[in-house]
């Protein structure tokens, strides 16, 4: 009897006990605060790169708007890797660019503006295999390019950029009871970063060719 009131009386100290409570709660509160910065971390390198990606994306569109010689498929191409290299990107099929040239017709004297009048397509070529915009699918953007005068002439320059998550930890989940999803962490993984552009020529109009 007197051993087991001496294992009673230890297992209560035992249980009462406090000792190393500090470093097992510290420990969690620093994987706590790891996660946090692994996260935060993770989005602000998201937006530096959205930004980065806007302002590529602008930059290629000066830079057709400015040119005076002949542009075709092979001018588009060179503008891809000036996109690519202005926002880091190396890995395959991680960017796409398209442009499109159009103009307000005048065959009556009214501004186009998509919808009552439509804009004409004068050329449209994308990179990597991605669909050329048509007289339609153009004009389906109508809310998103500015009304147009009589004889005016635009270069559309749409941009296209897959963002994996910097840490990878996009589409990691935590899970309770095996199979049951308790929430998800980061961003999900192949974030798209798309910009459309529209820009006057500076000079003459845009002239395109397909050999160029």
């Amino acid at each position: 009897m007197k051993t087991l009131r001496h294992l009673r009386q230890y297992a209560r100290q035992w249980l009462s006990s406090t000792r190393g409570s500090m470093p097992v709660e510290g420990m969690m509160g620093m994987l706590l605060l790891i996660g946090w910065f692994a996260v935060s971390f993770q989005f602000y390198d998201a937006f530096r790169t959205k930004a980065i990606n806007t302002r590529a994306s602008y930059t290629v569109a000066d830079l057709i708007s400015r040119e005076s010689d002949l542009v075709g498929p092979k001018y588009v191409a060179g503008l891809q890797k000036v996109f690519n290299y202005i926002t880091n990107s190396n890995a395959a099929k991680q960017t796409w660019i398209r442009v499109t040239l159009i103009y307000c017709d005048a065959y009556d004297n009214r501004p186009c503006d998509g919808v009552s009048k439509e804009f004409s397509l004068e050329n449209s070529y994308a990179t990597d295999g991605k669909a050329k915009h048509t007289k339609t699918t153009i004009n389906q953007e109508a809310f998103r390019i500015p009304k147009m005068p009589v004889g005016d002439t635009a270069v559309v320059v749409e941009t296209s950029y897959f963002y994996n998550p910097f840490l990878g930890i996009g589409e990691r989940e935590f899970r309770t009871g095996g199979n049951t999803m308790f929430t998800r962490i980061g961003l999900h993984s192949k974030l798209r970063f798309s910009n459309f552009v529209v820009t006057r020529p500076r000079g003459p109009r845009v002239a395109w060719d397909d050999r160029y």
